[in-house]
């Protein structure tokens, strides 16, 4: 079971009962996690706690020794103690879960047909032949790619970096381009560039910075879209079992096709195409909503509960069963650390919502509680 620090614990509470020493600015970072986890975990009706403007009132009343304030450092240290005193990982009802976090490891399918196994911290750390040298850094998680034959005159040959559910994996092209691949995606790519040219192919989501050259730009072909650059910063999600494709960018400029459509986007906007309708929309957003999961966070604003399930099935590797589906168009904002056993954020949203779970092996069933129904 994990717990609130002891001493840290009486110390506060003793504070807010009119004596003890006052919280302190070391008290601050774990008072503004465990208010930040616990906002993490409700929906967007539930309470906005401002953290900084709570710490003030704490803070200040170190000199003013008020009631008020006394109530609002209760508040605090009553909100991170119901995080911390819950004990996990929880056994769901049925079994045991089996279910960890990813990790970086993924596999390069060659065009000869062969495959090279990837894993960071691995034994493997260079591969040659066939004219191609791969080169892993164990301690990144990053695949490093060269060419070393002379260019001929046959088709192009391609290989394929593939990432499998539960991991997720770097790839840094010849041209110094470097492509983060999410849970089950792919990136397909030629063993050279052509002159005036640089094209990819994905499926899933991928997270590209761009080395630029203005001689040869680069192309991604995700589904029927193509997102063409000379040097930016930008992320594609672009699953076939998602409705929605989006183009999100970061720095610099993309243009977006679609058919007879072209569309060109700029720093922190969204290309959103709806593939049911074929309906597209531009959108201001804030980019790192979308690109948080290569920094080992999924943070998200107003998420459908379903949009939300869907990231953390890929990077879980679970399956997420609904027995009631007025669950799937729940909203949450918030984050969750990818690194973090998955039974915590469970417990979180049972604690702060009507909805509970139940786990076996790799599936958990979410339903709303009985006496909500």
């Amino acid at each position: 079971m994990v717990h609130f620090p002891e001493k840290t614990w009486e110390r506060l509470v003793g504070w807010w009962r009119g004596g003890g020493d006052p919280p302190g600015e070391e008290d601050f970072p774990l008072l503004k996690e465990q208010f930040l986890i616990r906002r993490a975990m409700r929906g967007t009706g539930g309470h906005a706690y401002d953290v900084e403007r709570a710490w003030r009132s704490v803070s200040g009343a170190r000199r003013r020794w008020l009631l008020p304030a006394r109530v609002a450092g209760c508040a605090a240290v009553v909100a991170a103690g119901v995080w911390l005193s819950v004990s996990w990982p929880r056994e769901p009802s049925g079994g045991g879960l089996d279910i960890v976090p990813g990790s970086a490891k993924a596999e390069v399918l060659l065009a000869s047909g062969e495959v090279v196994p990837l894993e960071a911290h691995g034994a493997r750390d260079r591969w040659q032949g066939d004219g191609i040298v791969l080169v892993n850094d164990t301690a990144s998680g990053r695949l490093r790619y060269d060419a070393t034959g002379e260019e001929g005159d046959s088709a192009p040959r391609y290989h394929t970096l593939q990432v499998p559910q539960g991991g997720e994996y770097q790839l840094e092209l010849p041209d110094g381009t470097v492509i983060w691949v999410n849970s089950r995606s792919s990136v397909r790519f030629p063993e050279r560039f052509p002159a005036g040219a640089r094209e990819v192919f994905l499926q899933g989501e991928a997270y590209f910075v761009v080395a630029r050259d203005d001689a040869a730009p680069f192309r991604v072909h995700a589904g029927e879209q193509v997102v063409t650059v000379t040097g930016t910063t930008f992320n594609v999600s672009a699953y076939e079992d998602d409705d929605i494709w989006r183009a999100t960018l970061v720095e610099g400029s993309v243009r977006v096709s679609n058919g007879g459509n072209e569309v060109t986007l700029s720093p922190s906007t969204q290309y959103v195409l709806d593939r049911r309708s074929g309906e597209y929309v531009v959108e201001e957003v804030d980019s790192y909503l979308y690109t948080s999961w290569i920094h080992g966070r999924f943070h998200f604003k107003a998420f459908a509960f379903e949009e939300l399930v869907k990231k953390l099935e890929r990077w879980y590797d679970f399956r997420m069963i609904y027995a009631d589906d007025s669950v799937k168009r729940r909203r949450f904002t918030g984050f969750v650390n990818k690194h973090e056993p998955i039974e915590r954020m469970l417990t979180l949203l049972e604690m702060t919502t009507n909805i509970q779970f139940e786990g076996n092996d790799k599936t958990i069933t979410v339903a709303v509680k009985p006496s909500d129904r």
